[in-house]
């Protein structure tokens, strides 16, 4: 049986689309059409980076895709622009069902705690705001090793905070090229597919797919 569940963050217990509700200078479609290239152009960056061995904060590189969107929408901006759109970031809501999940996991015995590429500066204000901090007891950043997931790096960072084995670790995530980094890596792993997407295999799959967390609930439950 796990000891420890970790999370992925965006996408994942918070819903990106929510970026959307802040964008009230724009209207509806031009609010989704910027959030859904915002989220696209801040994940190529970040894989770019982590070839080419650049490394930047996620907040720094999270800031540089949002004026590539501005400008592709043609857009003028200025600083305060960038910040006021930034602090979407910092108020996510998160799905429906999480804090039910978390604090049932919490009062089950796993020790819960997320993995991020976000880097402490965007992690703590989204957490503390959300109110579900209370069910997170430990939150890790790939900003100490200065490595994005999916690296072995990052994920190697969960057993130093932990002092476990691969095999008490269930890893859980809604990017598929999250799940395939932390299964390459050893661990047992959870795809949330709350999409119905087709799952991008690059020779490791999840241990389970479900729709939501409630299901993923269920399945421990059944195999405790």
């Amino acid at each position: 049986m796990y000891k420890a569940i970790i999370f992925d963050v965006y996408g994942t217990i918070f819903d990106m689309s929510s970026l959307e509700n802040d964008m009230t200078q724009f209207d509806d479609e031009l609010a989704a059409s910027i959030s859904k290239l915002w989220r696209k152009t801040q994940l190529n960056h970040m894989f770019l980076r982590q070839i080419m061995q650049r490394y930047i904060p996620f907040d720094y590189l999270t800031k540089d895709a949002l004026r590539y969107v501005l400008d592709e929408h043609k857009i003028q901006y200025n600083r305060d622009d960038i910040n006021q759109l930034f602090d979407a970031f910092l108020d996510l809501n998160y799905f429906n069902e999480i804090p039910r999940v978390l604090s049932s996991l919490n009062g089950k015995g796993f020790d819960i705690g997320i993995l991020s590429n976000g880097n402490d500066s965007m992690l703590m204000p989204l957490v503390d705001n959300s109110k579900i901090s209370d069910y997170i007891n430990t939150v890790i950043s790939v900003d100490e090793i200065k490595q994005y997931k999916p690296s072995p790096a990052s994920y190697a960072l969960i057993l130093e905070y932990y002092k476990m084995i691969r095999e008490d670790i269930l890893f859980v995530s809604s990017n598929s090229w999250d799940v395939t980094g932390a299964a390459n890596f050893g661990f047992d792993t959870v795809w949330v597919n709350r999409k119905g997407e087709q799952y991008d295999d690059n020779g490791q799959s999840p241990t389970i797919t479900v729709n939501n967390l409630n299901e993923m609930a269920k399945w421990l439950e059944m195999n405790k």
